[in-house]
């Protein structure tokens, strides 16, 4: 045997060539017999390989040496794969919008509505717990679940979504609805009342009125009173009032209110409960009164009405614990005129005045009206008496000029006329100082002249209790004194005579 690469010789058996070391391989002949098998695995190789390329490129072709019957079944194989994958695809499809509308709030109520319009409560629920579940705050979904569980009898799962829904909507009709259905059914009319009691909406709770109880009304709001009265409690439902008289707390052991109570002069403390029809006690109510039937008589003037030629004062007297308003305008005397506090002095000219008592309950009795004629007989008139003053200020330097201007600061001193006085037998005009700045503001000095109306001697004049504490007359505003109303106005003094008091003092100058 021969090398096959170099041509040489080669020892029989060997594997490799002597020369160029190339490796010999020795083949077998094959017999026919193996020669066919193989050839038949071959040709079954082909026909399955053919058979997979006409399934995956779906042509039609006939394929050498292929059955007929395999043709038909490998089809049928085809279509029953393709209507699977569709359903498939369709049951998946169908089993998100299942999914979808299991996790929709609004799907699951509307689901339950419908239920609840037929009547299936136990369907219902389960629908309306999973809106509730997905959307907890929505009192929509709440109510409706709350409906499904009073149906079902789950009375303490009502009650807390009731109240779960009154947290959101203090005034949900179906939660109060359902509620007072609950409590109905057990007799707990305390809760009925008590929940009711708490609603914000009169219109829910007028629609349970035999329920709720209110605590009594009282025809008169508490107060004084000039005349007797006729005191009504009113209920707000059927039911009893109880009440006391003494101060006491009422029960249903007090007095029973069948008519109205009568208060005659005196005060009252009255004290009342309503109980309904069943058995529930209201609030308390409470009135005070005062009541004074006694009309004052008319006041007591001093001096009788007429003419006068001197300074005069006026002093009126009331009943006991009243107090007494005048008038010198023609109008009618009440309690929001001026209030007489002591004498005053007479004012010049006619003026005619009319006063009244009023008791402390506000009852007013019957007027005095007076009119009284002061016809001074002066040498001076009040103006001409005026500027007698403004020429002494002048003289004693507390004003620059009659415009009463002051040496220091803007504004300037005015001086208006009081009243007549009578001071040791010498009758004299009273004037009072007053400060006035720029912007036309006014304040009483504290300081008041007087000025003989026969003939025009000036003078300070002091309150003999207070003259160590009269201020300085130059330069200051009111440290003292009531502002007054301007001239013509009556004095309103608190002592028992005001000209007693008085002291005069020589208008010295500044200097």
């Amino acid at each position: 045997m021969k090398c096959p690469r170099c041509g040489s010789e080669m020892k029989d058996g060997m594997l490799f060539c002597e020369h160029c070391g190339e490796e010999i391989r020795i083949v077998q002949d094959f017999e026919p017999e193996i020669d066919g098998i193989v050839t038949g695995f071959e040709n079954a190789s082909n026909v399955r390989q053919t058979k997979v390329n006409m399934e995956n490129h779906g042509k039609g072709r006939e394929i050498p040496g292929l059955n007929p019957a395999k043709k038909r079944f490998s089809r049928k194989r085809r279509v029953f794969f393709a209507v699977s994958g569709a359903i498939l695809l369709i049951v998946c499809i169908f089993a998100a919008i299942v999914g979808l509308r299991f996790q929709n709030a609004d799907y699951q109520y509307q689901r339950a509505m419908r239920y609840i319009q037929a009547g299936a409560f136990d369907m219902a629920c389960a629908y309306a717990e999973r809106a509730v579940r997905l959307a907890p705050d929505e009192s929509e979904y709440l109510a409706a679940y709350a409906v499904c569980l009073a149906q079902t009898g789950l009375r303490e799962e009502t009650e807390d979504v009731c109240f779960r829904i009154l947290e959101l909507d203090a005034s949900n009709e179906q939660a109060y609805r359902a509620l007072v259905a609950i409590y109905e059914e057990d007799g707990e009319y305390e809760k009925i009342n008590e929940l009711l009691l708490s609603c914000p909406d009169e219109q829910i709770v007028s629609s349970y009125p035999a329920y709720v109880a209110k605590p009594p009304e009282f025809s008169y709001e508490s107060g004084i009173y000039d005349k007797a009265l006729s005191l009504r409690l009113s209920a707000n439902t059927s039911g009893t009032i109880y009440y006391t008289l003494d101060g006491s707390e009422p029960d249903e052991n007090s007095l029973t209110y069948a008519s109205p109570i009568f208060l005659e002069s005196g005060a009252y403390r009255i004290r009342a409960v309503f109980v309904n029809q069943y058995g529930v006690s209201s609030e308390e109510a409470e009135g005070n009164y005062y009541v004074d039937v006694t009309v004052p008589e008319a006041p007591q003037v001093s001096p009788e009405e007429g003419s006068y030629s001197r300074p005069t004062l006026i002093t009126v007297t009331g009943g006991e614990n009243c107090k007494i308003y005048y008038t010198t305008d023609g109008t009618t005397p009440t309690q929001d005129k001026t209030e007489y506090t002591g004498p005053f002095p007479m004012p010049v000219g006619v003026t005619k005045f009319r006063f009244i008592c009023y008791s402390l309950a506000g009852a007013a009795g019957e007027e005095t009206q007076v009119t009284y004629s002061l016809n001074l007989h002066a040498s001076l008139s009040i103006e001409a008496a005026r500027n007698r003053l403004l020429i002494e200020l002048m003289a004693a330097d507390v004003i620059q000029d009659m415009d009463g201007t002051v040496e220091t600061g803007t504004g300037h001193y005015v001086y208006n006329y009081r009243c007549a006085v009578t001071i040791d037998g010498v009758d004299y005009y009273l004037y009072r100082e007053y400060y006035e700045d720029d912007a036309g503001n006014s304040a009483a000095t504290g300081t008041d002249y007087v000025v003989d109306i026969m003939n025009g001697t000036c003078y300070k004049a002091l309150q003999t209790v207070q003259a160590e504490a009269e201020p300085a007359v130059t330069g200051r505003e009111a440290e003292a004194g009531e502002e007054q109303e301007e001239a013509g106005a009556e004095t309103k003094e608190a002592v028992q005579d005001p000209w007693s008091s008085l002291t005069l003092e020589e208008i010295y100058s500044q200097d």
